[in-house]
């Protein structure tokens, strides 16, 4: 069966509804969010924007002129088009013009300095390339779907083989990003960051105490304990420096870390953490914490200082690295493991800690931030709420995952903001939004503590906390008024758009300053476990605790 006749050459045109669209979600990101956008970030977005809406208008009019549905001819049509690129032109110009304002409202909240004038053309530019490059890519797409599709016609003229040819084709292309391209790309990000864990931290070295993993006497060695683990056991106060702060005598912190390669698999890797707090006394001391930390192992030393301060170093807190990689990347890559991993880890310590006499043994406590706070708070089973609980939680920064946090938004008491949610009048947990303070202020006020005190210390502008999956369509409460302190009275919520804006924000959190976005002060975590494991601390010695951890 011979081809059919080649027809006319097809001219490329720009798609009117395409350029509308593309202008029109290019423009709206320029909008404020939660994160203060540099302007690398901002140009891929525009970018971005603008692809997304030109492809969008494209499918729109094809599948208009696939239906045989009527067009303009090209007499009325011009004159249409010519609208269009003036009405994008104007919507974009007025954006543009308002970025910097825009961006400087929430730079403003946390206490930045306004953008330099310089930004915009930058941006633009940045913008440009990122859409011709993303449209590029497209129309590559399209025009190997359009050849599949094509090629069948020459032996079968029939619609449904064209469709098989375009099936096959995409088929195909998936199976070689994801089997081949995406494969090798997560190998390399895997090798890269497994040879960056064997790396010493500046100025760390092995502890002299016997307290500290990779310390004398230590069933974890050194160089098992990964640069995470590394940094964990060389930071902290020692007991000089807690003396010297409170006045009173102090002991030696203890601090015990198992990394990936200290062990084989999450269960010999809590019998070792098990095994190490017992060789360094832990269990004699008054507090301990199982800390679940972040993907590449890290646990904050903000977070944790804070406790060893509070009780004159009688803690000992255990850590267990579970990967190598980031936490959105081993939130991606490693589904489920930083649960499994948590889990695993409480339920061993767990285990022995209850069959200790309940009036020697140690009050225990949880803590985590960010993927360690979702792997830490999925960590207790029902049980350990009801027959023999532990005292208490410390989790910064819980993911949008993490179902408990996510369950006490949606079931918050009447007249609570979403970003600062009161739960059954905060007899379990309490959240802490700087400078706002707890959601409960007094604790003798209403139902009071129970058992179990936990604290979530979650910002405002935490995309990472605040980010939702159907917010492509529907506007999330946070964005609602009134909002926390560090959130731009001009933020405005629009679908698609803010989506993908916030989406952004995640990448951008960790960058905010300290006190918003995913950077945690510690001054937010000293007020957090004096409320969870000593109410009863004087405010004076709060204070000096933070003027000490204050940034130098």
């Amino acid at each position: 069966m011979t081809g059919a006749p080649a027809g006319p050459r097809r001219r490329l045109r720009a798609s009117p509804l395409g350029l509308y669209l593309g202008g029109l979600i290019c423009a709206l990101t320029f909008t404020p969010s939660l994160i203060p956008r540099p302007w690398e970030a901002q140009g891929a977005l525009a970018g971005l924007g603008f692809a997304l809406g030109y492809g969008g208008g494209v499918l729109i009019a094809r599948l208009w002129a696939w239906l045989e549905l009527p067009v303009a001819s090209d007499r009325r049509g011009r004159p249409l088009f010519l609208a269009l690129c003036a009405v994008t032109a104007v919507q974009l110009g007025y954006h543009l013009w308002q970025a910097a304002e825009w961006q400087d409202s929430t730079r403003l909240l946390m206490g930045m300095a306004p953008l330099e004038d310089a930004h915009l053309v930058k941006l633009v530019g940045l913008g440009a390339l990122v859409a011709l490059g993303l449209l590029g890519l497209g129309w590559a797409i399209s025009a190997g779907i359009g050849f599949a599709a094509r090629f069948p016609l020459r032996y079968a003229r029939r619609r449904w083989v064209a469709a098989l040819g375009a099936l096959v084709f995409i088929a195909a292309l998936a199976i070689a990003v994801n089997d081949t391209l995406l494969s090798r790309v997560i190998t390399l990000i895997d090798e890269i960051q497994a040879a960056a864990d064997t790396r010493d931290p500046p100025g760390a070295r092995p502890p002299a105490e016997a307290t500290r993993s990779g310390g004398p006497g230590s069933l974890t060695p050194w160089d098992a304990l990964g640069s995470a683990g590394k940094r964990f056991v060389h930071e902290g106060p020692r007991a000089a420096e807690i003396a010297a702060l409170t006045g009173r005598p102090a002991k030696a912190p203890i601090r015990v870390y198992v990394g990936l390669r200290a062990a084989d698999g999450a269960e010999a890797q809590a019998r070792l953490a098990l095994a190490e707090l017992r060789r360094a006394g832990a269990f004699d001391r008054s507090v301990l914490v199982i800390a679940t930390p972040t993907g590449t192992g890290w646990l904050d030393d903000n977070g944790i200082a804070p406790v060893e301060y509070l009780h004159d170093g009688d803690t000992a807190v255990a850590g267990v690295q579970y990967s190598y990689l980031a936490s959105p990347q081993s939130l991606i890559l490693e589904p489920g493991r930083a649960q499994a991993s948590a889990a695993t880890v409480f339920e061993v310590i767990h285990d022995h800690w209850k069959s200790l006499p309940k009036e020697t043994r140690p009050a225990l406590y949880l803590f985590g931030l960010s993927l360690g706070a979702f792997g830490s708070e999925s960590s207790p089973m029902m049980f350990s709420f009801i027959s023999d609980p532990f005292q208490g939680a410390v989790w910064a920064g819980p993911t949008f995952r993490n179902p408990l946090w996510r369950r006490i938004i949606a079931d918050r008491d009447a007249g609570s903001p979403a970003w600062q949610p009161v739960f059954e009048g905060g007899r379990l947990a309490r959240v802490l939004t700087p400078p706002h303070g707890f959601n409960v202020e007094d604790p003798e006020e209403g139902p009071g503590w129970g058992p179990i005190r936990i604290a979530y210390v979650a910002y405002p502008s935490d995309a990472i906390v605040h980010f939702e999956e159907d917010m492509w369509f529907r506007r999330p409460d946070w964005a609602s008024r009134p909002r926390g302190a560090d959130v731009s009275e001009a933020l405005t919520w629009r679908p698609v758009v803010t989506f993908f804006q916030v989406a952004l924000d995640m990448l951008l959190a960790v960058n905010a300053p300290p006190g918003h976005g995913h950077n945690y002060a510690a001054a937010d975590y000293i007020d957090a476990w004096a409320a969870v494991s000593r109410p009863d601390a004087p405010s004076e010695e709060v204070a000096r605790i933070k003027a000490a951890m204050a940034p130098r």
